[in-house]
């Protein structure tokens, strides 16, 4: 599994088109187990495992940690939550790309 993370709008779908060669309709939102590539990973609702993601040939995810806190409780704990998996993942791929203003950077 490949893992990629990023800002909001920062080009993490093009850069797996473009770079790792997954076209659009290879990618899908959410959803696991439909398509090679799953993005939207913070946004699941419940969060799958680690395990559960590791289907997958490439991870895309928002990156969370940057940025206002939220003041909600819920939506702190939510964001600590989705951190913690991304950290679980980065460990388990075999290769983690940051990507920002379309530029990637692989991590792993």
């Amino acid at each position: 599994m490949i893992l990629v993370i990023g800002g909001a709008g920062s080009g993490k779908r093009d850069f797996v088109t473009r770079e790792l060669g997954y076209p659009p309709e290879a990618m899908t939102r959410g959803k696991l187990g439909e398509t090679p590539v799953v993005y939207g990973l913070e946004e699941m609702n419940p969060l799958p495992s680690a395990e559960d993601c590791a289907q997958a040939a490439v991870i895309i995810c928002r990156e969370v940690g940057c940025g206002v806190i939220p003041m909600d409780g819920e939506e702190r704990l939510r964001r600590e939550a989705v951190g913690r998996l991304g950290c679980r993942l980065a460990q388990q791929a075999e290769a983690v790309y940051r990507v920002s203003c379309g530029l990637s950077m692989r991590l792993k």
